[in-house]
């Protein structure tokens, strides 16, 4: 028996450039991070594997704050990790919602299912178009490429390294 999901595999396309999108900009994120610490690649790959997105960009900031002061690229990298944490939320709302049939065959709706103290259990319903996750998509390959685009930026500016290949202390394992 084969079984269907109510949605159309158009949305579901979307749902998964969604999610290969934003692993993307989280790799680019974190290369930068390595940049940053100024340091063997598997450096930073050690230190930002198990971080939060929100922590990644906290972790950023404050690595740029540290090497650099607030000049004019880190009001850049400001704005870029605001939209991140922006596109992160949007993210968040449809990897983790359950999925219907929606009003019109171009539509699938979202459901959110909550329970807060305040509320008591709640439902909330959004109807989504595959428009809706196509500029979804496109926002976060956006910013994707602006936080790769960025650290070139700053490694020609010498605020930050190409992650160095040769280990910085001792001879590892």
């Amino acid at each position: 028996m084969k079984h269907q999901h109510p949605v159309p595999k158009a949305h579901l396309t979307q749902i998964g450039e969604i999610t290969v999108s934003f692993a993307v900009l989280e790799m680019n994120i974190q290369s930068l991070i390595g940049s940053m610490i100024i340091e063997h690649q598997r450096i930073g790959q050690i230190i930002t594997a198990e971080l939060s997105f929100r922590n990644l960009r906290a972790l950023l900031l404050s690595l740029y704050i540290e090497r650099h002061g607030k000049d004019s690229d880190y009001e850049k990298l400001k704005k870029l990790m605001n939209e991140s944490g922006e596109l992160e939320a949007t993210r968040n709302n449809i990897i983790h919602s359950v999925w219907a049939v929606g009003k019109t065959k171009e539509h699938i709706t979202r459901i959110k299912t909550t329970a807060k103290e305040k509320k008591g259990l709640d439902f909330k319903f959004e109807d989504i178009s595959v428009q809706d996750l196509i500029q979804l998509s496109d926002s976060i390959k956006t910013c994707a490429f602006n936080t790769q685009n960025l650290r070139i930026e700053l490694i020609e500016a010498s605020k930050a390294i190409n992650n160095s290949l040769k280990k910085q202390w001792g001879t590892g394992i």
